[in-house]
């Protein structure tokens, strides 16, 4: 089955996210965990067209908070270590 499909192109933002966690260590109330536990990008990447619109929305809104909260910490300790 090939992953180049309107629903996986309306969503590519999330492919990275599915595959693996962009920070290293997903939080526990991640909701990608499952996805990772595939261990095939490919079957990874195709689970976002057996998810709905909705909850696709959702672990974006989730993801974004995630890398921003992320970011902020590591800005944080890089003031803290130069000062």
């Amino acid at each position: 089955m090939s992953i180049d499909t309107p629903k996986i192109r309306k969503n590519v933002d999330l492919i990275y996210a599915f595959s693996c966690c962009p920070m290293g260590n997903p939080l526990d109330d991640c909701p990608f965990i499952p996805y990772y536990k595939l261990n095939n990008e490919q079957e990874q990447i195709m689970q976002i067209e057996t998810i709905p619109q909705e909850e696709l929305d959702r672990m974006r809104a989730f993801h974004r908070d995630c890398v921003q909260h992320y970011r902020e910490r590591k800005r944080k300790r890089k003031i803290n270590v130069s000062e």
